[in-house]
């Protein structure tokens, strides 16, 4: 089955945090250690990994560190707009040829920002698109809805 022949749709999770859209992108990206899963949600290979990071640059990494200081990368930024976009072509476990696009949006709605999480791009995993968007979704709504979301609703 070709790429043309299917389409996965995307992702999508939307959240409201309490906090201006800066303070809610650097919680994203500068404190992505601090409210990642990194004991559940995690490469694998690497272990034990003891901290993530994302280089807040586009080229940067979005990657795991083990206790060695083995480096195994997630992710590569494609775009780094602060405090509107983050954008990376990820990876998590696979190779760079499989990546799909993970996406974030922040916007000032008020008091508050609203953040769009919107991870496309299955169609280069072939039989394999299905199972693993639907792991995605539900991941997401553990890493991205519940732990980003009560850490940078804890910042103000």
């Amino acid at each position: 089955m070709s790429v043309a022949e299917f389409s996965i749709p995307p992702v999508v999770k939307t959240i409201t945090v309490c906090t201006t859209p800066q303070r809610a992108f650097d919680a994203f990206v500068v404190d992505f250690a601090r409210w990642w899963p990194l004991a559940t949600h995690h490469d694998g290979r690497a272990r034990p990994a003891v901290d993530c990071v994302v280089e807040p640059y586009v080229g940067g990494r979005v990657f795991e560190r083990d206790a060695a200081g083995v480096e195994t990368t997630w992710a590569t930024v494609l775009a780094y707009e602060p405090p509107h976009l983050l954008a990376v072509s990820w990876f998590a476990g696979k190779t760079p040829d499989v990546a799909q696009r993970v996406e974030l949006r922040f916007a000032a709605e008020g008091a508050t920002t609203r953040i769009v999480l919107t991870h496309s791009g299955w169609e280069g995993l072939s039989e394999h698109a299905q199972v693993t968007r639907d792991a995605y979704d539900n991941g997401w709504a553990t890493v991205f809805e519940k732990g980003y979301g009560e850490y940078a609703n804890g910042i103000s």
